[in-house]
């Protein structure tokens, strides 16, 4: 798919009734949690982002759960649970962004400290080959290439997911495989003597979430 480079598109435009035919668009999104149950919360938003979508969203991917160490933020808060979700939708970039923040908050999730702890938090980390500087929504998001939380999850959802970039000197656009970045986290950690990511289970999610066509690796 060509990439689009530039502004987001318009999120007020108007979109053909859902099916399977019109999920046009591929997106990964990075769930996170360390607040409460967990490992159900992660379960249950998948299952949200389908339903209350009503079908614009489906699953074609998902990475088990993940325990991680918390990136930024107060010291002393808990461990993260964390996932990748791969996604097929008709909802423009503004629009996915909208509908994860309604599943956020149908978790109770409350914005009170960068980076604190929080019930469930919902990060669009790329949409097709979009590469946008948007404030509102950076694609791909800016940090996602240097997280192990995303990184190490996003291989296991899709061993050959590639993420954009542009180059900041000549503008021209560039495309990274998700293992070799995952890779390149995983040998740091090694050499920091810590194992900031760890697989902890498959995650339990219903086979009438995903696209016909999908085959998990997390499921």
């Amino acid at each position: 798919m060509h990439a689009r480079v530039g502004n987001v598109p318009n999120a007020n435009q108007s979109h053909p009734a859902p099916g399977m035919d019109a999920l046009a668009h591929t997106a990964v999104l990075a769930l996170g949690s360390n607040l409460g149950e967990s490992e159900t919360t992660l379960e249950q938003a998948a299952a949200d982002l389908v339903h209350l979508s009503a079908g614009a969203v489906r699953l074609v991917g998902a990475s088990g759960l993940y325990v991680t160490e918390p990136v930024g933020g107060p010291a002393d808060q808990p461990d993260y649970i964390n996932a990748i979700l791969e996604v097929r939708t008709i909802l423009d970039p503004y629009a996915l962004l909208a509908l994860c923040q309604q599943v956020e908050a149908h978790h109770h999730r409350v914005r009170l400290v960068r980076w604190g702890p929080r019930t469930l938090d919902i990060d669009v980390i790329s949409y097709d080959d979009l590469v946008s500087d948007d404030p509102v929504l950076t694609l791909p998001h800016p940090r996602a290439h240097e997280r192990a939380f995303v990184l190490v999850p996003w291989e296991q959802a899709n061993p050959q997911a590639v993420i954009p970039s542009r180059d900041a000197a000549t503008g021209e656009q560039t495309r990274h495989l998700v293992a070799d970045l995952a890779r390149r986290v995983r040998a740091a950690d090694e050499r920091a003597g810590v194992n900031a990511v760890r697989f902890m289970r498959d995650m339990n999610l219903p086979k009438n979430l995903f696209d016909s066509g999908a085959e998990s690796e997390g499921v």
